[in-house]
């Protein structure tokens, strides 16, 4: 197999895996534990409603980067991954 092809593959095998991880957060989210997560850390400064409709991948990777403190927040938080799919399941409800 040339470089090119291998390359290919391997990106190819990468978009997959992402996705079947991606999928993975919905399915493995609590909405009432993420409810009462986002209560405690989230509530003060933000609405659960303006998230509605959100991605919830897109999103429980900006949770992921903000407890990690790649993304700058007005105050640490820190996230199990649990906590992260269960926050992003329950502000992509809009809290519902």
């Amino acid at each position: 197999m040339k470089i090119s092809g291998l390359r290919t593959s391997v990106a190819l095998l990468a978009t997959v895996v992402a996705g079947l991880l991606g999928g993975s957060v919905a399915a493995a989210a609590d909405l009432a534990a993420g409810k009462a997560r986002f209560n405690s850390v989230c509530a003060e400064c933000h609405d659960s409603a303006d998230f509605e409709g959100e991605d919830i991948n897109a999103l429980a990777d900006t949770l992921r980067q903000i407890s990690q403190g790649q993304i700058k927040h007005k105050k640490t938080v820190n996230l199990t991954d649990q906590q992260i799919a269960d926050i992003a399941a329950y502000m992509t409800s809009g809290g519902k």
